[in-house]
């Protein structure tokens, strides 16, 4: 089923879920590993001490499932009430934040739950209490069909082979899972299939750079069954750790302060839709742009105010000073915005950066007015030697002319 999304966005029913405290998956000392091991060597006893005597193997189990319940199971075919969905997801790493493609890469586990009457061998006396199966059985079996909607690319891991993992469980039993790297134990009521995608997707990122580089950026993934709508499937999450955080996530640029989760159901041509968002904020780390952007504007603002301890009469030196300083100015703003989206709003960085050429191109005002108003005394040192010398050579001939006779006068 195709859908295409009319009205815009619908909120007509909205959970907001806040974790304001992350969780993070990590032993750090081997006390806590030892006891886990411990934990999980006493499960694997207590599951073969309560076996059947009389059980069904493996072989038997996937038999049925493959070949008997495949005659009466048709993947296909529409579930006859909605199936609840819950989803988990594990961080595992975030690669990349890019301001310039305004996206970011992460690589995180999904982790799917629902119920399938169709596959329930319960009452075949199983010896375990699971049975894990590859990518293959997808083919199979009825599936959701989720997927990232707001994805700019996504992908399944394959080396050495497909990540996929699909564990089916007798219908109405509670899943227990116990992983070296949780704490405690998640319960999943009523789950009869989990399946688990190891996935790199490249999501959208909402960046207001206004307050850059001291700025935070917003990155989301929105979750959502592609084929069915609110009345065939329903998605949750899987409370209370929907999501878990194998690790600290820190990049050189930036570091993943919060994340959130939310649900609301967005209005499509074909009905209502489950869209599970969960919103990354990463908060930029702005020592690289104080070592490279606001220490050299201050020395290149302080070296243009050396030309005023000069002498007036330094002229090219004074405007050499004054144009380097201003062109370095130049330099180092385009170094820093040249990794950045051109956007029409004024950031903190241009003010900065402009407020220090400001300052520059005043010096440069300050270096004309001193050498207009130099060479103005200058002009007005001389006149009056001038006419000095032309009163005294005008007295001289006077002189000389009364000491001459008349005629030589009249001459004259």
């Amino acid at each position: 089923m195709k859908k295409a999304r009319i009205g815009g966005w619908s909120s007509s029913k909205t959970i907001h879920v806040a974790m304001p405290q992350r969780t993070i998956l990590d032993c750090s000392t081997q006390i806590c590993c030892l006891q886990k091991v411990l934990m999980l060597q006493l499960c694997a006893a207590a599951v073969v001490a309560f076996r059947p005597e009389h059980c069904s193997n493996d072989t038997d189990v996937m038999d049925h499932l493959l070949t008997e319940a495949a005659l009466r199971h048709n993947r296909h075919k529409l579930p006859s009430r909605p199936v609840i969905v819950r989803i988990e997801m594990w961080i595992q790493e975030v690669t990349y934040v890019s301001e310039l493609t305004q996206d970011f890469e992460i690589d995180l586990y999904v982790n799917e739950f629902w119920e399938d009457p169709a596959l329930n061998y319960e009452v075949l006396s199983p010896c375990n209490g699971n049975l894990s199966f590859d990518h293959s059985i997808h083919e199979s079996i009825w599936i959701p069909n989720t997927c990232f909607i707001n994805s700019k690319k996504a992908l399944i891991h394959s080396s050495p082979f497909r990540n996929v993992f699909l564990m089916v469980f007798p219908n109405g039993k509670v899943l227990e899972l116990l992983s070296l790297k949780v704490q405690t134990m998640v319960k999943v009521k009523r789950s009869s299939i989990w399946s688990c995608w190891r996935i790199k997707s490249t999501g959208p990122c909402h960046m207001d750079l206004r307050n850059f580089p001291m700025d935070s950026i917003s990155c989301m993934l929105t979750f959502e069954s592609y084929n069915y709508n609110i009345q065939e499937v329903r998605m949750k999450w899987n409370e209370p750790h929907s999501v878990l955080m194998f690790k600290d996530i820190e990049l050189p640029d930036f570091t993943l302060v919060n994340y959130t989760t939310s649900v609301i159901e967005a209005e499509y041509a074909a009905g209502l839709w489950d869209e599970l968002t969960v919103s990354f904020t990463f908060k930029r780390r702005y020592g690289w742009y104080i070592l490279q952007g606001y220490i050299p504007t201050y020395l290149t603002i302080f070296i243009s105010w050396i030309p005023f301890y000069m002498s007036p009469r330094a002229m090219p030196a004074r405007t050499m000073i004054g144009v380097n300083s201003l062109l370095a100015m130049t330099f180092q703003f385009g170094n820093i915005i040249r990794n950045l989206p051109r956007v029409s709003y004024i950031k903190a960085i241009d003010i900065w950066v402009l407020s220090g050429m400001t300052f520059i191109f005043a010096s440069l005002i300050e270096l004309a007015m001193v050498g207009f108003m130099n060479r103005h005394e200058g002009r007005t040192d001389t006149k009056p030697n001038y006419m000095q010398k032309n009163v005294t050579f005008l007295l001289f001939i006077l002189a000389k002319s009364r000491a001459t006779s008349l005629p030589f006068m009249a001459v004259v």
